[in-house]
């Protein structure tokens, strides 16, 4: 039996000479892995594909020239310091952009291509928000992240990012400090109509958005945007993401690849390459122009029927709204901060400026100092800076001191500390029972208590949130609620205490691959007791192992070889690990390691890090390559190997070895497949 290969319908990656990023390569990769996360997505995006089809045959054939469709947009800008928190104005620079180039009226426009069309699409910042009130159509949130990756971090506030406002009425844009996939650098990626509402939108990093202030060369006119709302809109890359590939576009040349620079007049699948459109990869200031063909297919999905015609009839850029006021407590109409700055507030100030200007003198590192000091169980007290992104243990019934060391400069404060705990996994803690310590503050002395995991807890992966509340004093100078200093991802476990049992029960229920299973009990970093892997044992079959254990506190870890964990494509293997009758630990569905604190015998755990292998089979180097590609296994032994384009089609097979000479391949993207026993695992790689 052979695991089916997936071949994603991706696009090629393109070096871009000197500066080695690509305009976008992400959003295509983003749409795959929307699939993956949703089986119903590539049904949805047929049915608005023969949609499209259709409505653009009746544009052509009635000539319907349509009107001017505005849509709203909000732009939710996620920072680290003053450089990323960009400006309203290079904010506004960009509109101008976008407006410029959806309607044709770009300075840059030429009449290179006849084709070259006023789409009749404009944007505006909303002029009200979700709940009615006026708003500026920026949030701002202050962030400790760089890399947010193309995963839709940013798009949750759960992972520390802003939930969108109704994407049904309103286009929303996430800027960031900075995006990476596979090691590259992402200008920005978009989410094609059809997808989840609660991940709709677009995303650039700050120095690709907008064409004034913080912005980076090539691509410093406000392109990558432009090119992302053209996905947002249901416009492919213009090379179809294939050699010679299909945009469905009719009016737009076949290009084999994409193009990067400016390479005017270039020749490509036996037609000149329209280098200047803007779903191309070109610099910023070699593209102009959408064309007639691309905005029909757009306008589609803005019409009656469309998928997003519910945006295009939004009104969140004019209407009835709240008046704003300087007083109102909400950064509203033109303010740049709460009830200041903009054309009719005050000038936004804070910290010892604005007291000063009140007659009083405030450090204004009064709240920029303060550390919290530990969290533990009695002993083995870990330090809040000790703890990283993976999972740490916190286990039902046990009891946990808080303790909070502060260094505070300044001479006012008040109010105090708090922890939250998602006992129930909702994503918020606005749940009764999930503020599970607060203290009032103290400016120098350590202030200490202590909560207990309640036994009704959600067991699983949940986020504590550790943080701190302070206002000046007095507080006609600065006002100030809940600061976040941080979110912990933590693992909500059963009770340490088994009762008094030393003999641990491990049953292991095998999937169809008994030979990829193995387990280990760990005391610290040694191991105690291990297991596997189970070539011998039939498959689906179950295995009980019996340990005995000193009384202490231990970790399970269970992995597989492949990395598709036991559970549940290739059969249903499972495993459970008692004391007594008290469960320690269970799973089955992971990836290549799954891993379990547990205490036997009455003793406890404090604070533990669980960690986890990748899923990383087997390694490719250099990529991308032009002469040999070498491969590194890791774990098992490979037979055979093929190597596809991205057509699918097979350009080269054969023994497996080491390295393989792929020096007369053209360049490209390619996928290697691996033959592993009776199991397949594919990377790709790029030849140059």
């Amino acid at each position: 039996m052979k695991k089916p290969t997936t071949l994603f319908f991706m696009c090629f990656l393109f070096s871009i000479a000197i500066f080695a990023q690509e305009r976008n390569c992400s959003t295509m990769e983003n749409l795959e892995y929307r699939k993956q996360q949703d089986p119903g997505l590539e049904l949805r995006m047929a049915q608005i594909e023969a949609f499209t089809q259709t409505q653009i045959q009746q544009m052509e054939n009635n000539r319907i020239d349509g009107s001017i469709i505005t849509l709203p947009v909000v732009v939710h800008v996620l920072y680290r310091n003053s450089t990323e928190n960009i400006s309203v104005a290079q904010i506004q620079s960009q509109l101008d952009v976008l407006n410029e180039d959806f309607r044709r009226t770009n300075p840059d426009a030429d009449n290179t291509w006849s084709q070259a069309a006023d789409t009749q699409i404009e944007f505006c910042l909303a002029s009200i928000d979700p709940n009615g009130n006026a708003t500026s159509g920026i949030t701002r949130k202050s962030t400790t992240r760089q890399d947010w990756g193309t995963t839709d971090d940013m798009k949750k506030s759960s992972q520390g990012g802003v939930n969108p406002w109704n994407t049904s009425e309103y286009l929303n844009m996430w800027i960031v400090p900075k995006m990476t996939s596979g090691g590259n650098t992402i200008l920005g990626y978009a989410q094609f109509p059809g997808g989840n509402a609660a991940t709709d939108g677009v995303v650039m990093a700050y120095n690709y958005f907008g064409r004034v202030g913080n912005v980076s060369a090539p691509f410093d006119g406000g392109r990558t945007t432009t090119h992302e709302v053209g996905h947002y809109l249901n416009l492919r890359h213009i090379w179809g993401d294939a050699n010679c590939g299909n945009d469905f576009v009719s009016d737009t040349p076949t290009h084999q690849t994409s193009n990067g620079g400016c390479p005017t007049g270039r020749v490509s699948c036996g037609s000149a390459d329209m280098v200047q459109n803007y779903m191309d990869y070109t610099n910023d200031s070699c593209m102009d122009l959408f064309t007639t063909g691309q905005k029909n297919r757009m306008r589609a999905v803005l019409n009656a029927g469309g998928a997003r015609r519910s945006l295009a009839l939004s009104e969140k850029c004019g209407g009835s709204t709240t008046t704003p006021t300087c007083n109102d407590g909400v950064q509203n109409g033109t303010e740049t901060g709460v009830d200041c700055g903009g054309s009719s507030c005050q000038p936004c100030q804070t910290g010892s400026q604005y007291c000063s200007a009140q007659g009083n003198s405030v450090n204004d590192e009064y709240i920029s100092r303060v550390q919290l000091g530990t969290i533990n169980k009695a002993s083995g007290a870990q330090s809040y800076s000790d703890f990283t992104a993976t999972s740490t243990n916190l286990t039902k019934a046990n009891n946990y001191t808080v303790t909070v060391t502060p260094t505070w400069t300044g001479t006012s404060y008040n109010e105090g500390y708090a922890v939250w705990i998602d006992y129930n996994q909702d994503g918020d803690f606005t749940d009764s029972g999930e503020q599970v310590w607060s203290r009032s503050a103290s400016k120098t002395s350590p202030v200490s208590g202590s909560f207990t995991i309640p036994t009704s807890a959600t067991l699983g992966e949940t986020r504590m949130r550790v943080a701190m509340k302070y206002n000046a004093i007095p507080t006609s100078c600065e006002r100030f609620s809940y600061g976040e200093v941080e979110d912990y991802t933590v693992n909500i476990v059963n009770g340490g205490n088994s009762g008094g049992d030393t003999t641990v029960s491990l049953s292991i229920t095998f999937d169809n691959y008994p030979e990829e299973t193995s387990w280990a009990i760990l005391d610290g970093g040694t191991t105690v007791a291990s297991g596997g892997t189970y070539g011998s044992q039939p498959d689906g079959s179950t295995l009980n192992i019996d340990v005995n254990l000193p009384a202490g506190c231990y970790a399970l870890v269970v992995r597989d070889v492949y990395g598709d964990g036991i559970c549940c494509s290739y059969g249903n293997g499972s495993y459970t690990l008692k004391a007594g009758t008290t469960t320690l630990a269970s799973g089955g569905s992971f990836t290549s390691s799954q891993t379990t604190n547990f205490c036997v015998g009455g003793a406890s755990r404090g604070l533990g890090t669980v960690t986890s292998s990748t899923d990383d089979l087997f390694t490719l180097y250099p990529n991308p390559t032009k002469q040999a590609l070498n491969i590194a296994l890791n774990g098992l032994e490979a037979q055979s190997y093929q190597i596809s384009n991205m057509l699918g089609q097979i350009v080269m097979k054969g023994v497996f070895t080491e390295t393989i000479n792929v020096s007369e391949l053209n360049d490209g993207m390619y996928i290697i497949q691996l033959n592993i026993g009776e199991k397949t695992k594919v990377k790709r790689f790029i030849k140059q």
